[in-house]
């Protein structure tokens, strides 16, 4: 009788440690997630070691649209866009388009281990990554690609306008989360470009919301900026960070009519003090 009662414990803690597992194997597939999110971004600042290829991507060539070079041209986002719909998208047109198809089809109707073996160059020898990225990155990166892209038809229309959002809640977001540690309460904290062309959150949010979304989903490589896919943030949460970002300071011009409708004593302590000019703990310039 006495070993009969054991038995729901027992039962209990095996069942719990089993959930604790799976619950570690499932974070741990969104860090991987993550990263590969920022290898699509900029592989060369997410690896270590890496060469740094000074020619242009081999299928470079079959585009004259785009007059970039170098590096530039073997970031996945400057083919495929940070929509993921390449010709089809934001970067079907303007100084980033190139022709080059999006990542969605093959993206859902591909096995990770058929990406793999696209970014190895297994079907088309141009499109070969391997001479720069480890297995473990290209794992990352098409693991990205099967589970971690957004529909960002469903936060931004063709013509670049959020759908939706709410603003209110965007800002308690913000302010919790990017002022207090990195941005500053106008989001002018870090400067992404220079004195002369300077570049914010809101600058970002207003002039690429595609590329917004894709660093907050996945962070900013080669700093510590925070997943919201590994926070797993809901579509809806990232939709009302958008709205708010939006209306943050462009340039600096905005910077002293935001501070003075909105800075006031609305932002209290650190978030009020830290909005000036390039005082954040940045790692700017890096948004591309």
């Amino acid at each position: 009788m006495k070993y009969l009662k054991l038995i729901p414990v027992i039962f209990i803690l095996i069942t719990a440690n089993a959930w604790s597992q799976q619950s570690g194997d499932a974070f741990e597939e969104l860090m991987h997630i993550s990263r590969g999110g920022q290898l699509y971004d900029n592989w060369w600042k997410t690896t270590v070691d890496t060469q740094k290829p000074d020619a242009d991507h081999p299928l470079w060539s079959e585009q004259n649209t785009n007059k970039r070079a170098g590096y530039a041209t073997f970031r996945c986002k400057e083919c495929h866009g940070w929509d993921y719909q390449g010709k089809d998208g934001a970067y079907g047109k303007g100084s980033h388009a190139t022709g080059f198809p999006g990542i969605e089809n093959a993206a859902m109707n591909l096995s990770i281990k058929q990406l793999e073996a696209s970014l190895k160059g297994e079907t088309n020898r141009l499109h070969d990554f391997s001479t720069y990225l480890a297995a473990n990155d290209i794992a990352d990166l098409a693991l990205f690609m099967k589970k971690g892209l957004v529909d960002t038809t469903k936060f931004v229309n063709e013509g670049g306008v959020v759908q939706g959002g709410d603003t209110r809640a965007g800002s308690r977001i913000f302010k919790s989360t990017c002022a207090q540690s990195c941005h500053g309460a106008a989001g002018t904290s870090i400067n992404f470009g220079d004195a002369d062309d300077p570049e914010f959150v809101g600058t970002i949010a207003v002039d690429n919301p595609w590329e917004f979304i894709h660093k907050v989903k996945n962070g900013q490589p080669g700093t510590r900026m925070p997943s919201a896919t590994i926070d797993q943030w809901s579509e809806i949460t990232i939709l009302d960070l958008l709205s708010f970002a939006q209306t943050l300071p462009k340039d600096k011009s905005e910077v002293g009519l935001w501070q003075r409708f909105w800075g006031g004593k609305h932002h209290q302590g650190m978030m009020h003090r830290n909005n000036g000019l390039n005082r954040g703990r940045g790692f700017g310039p890096s948004i591309e």
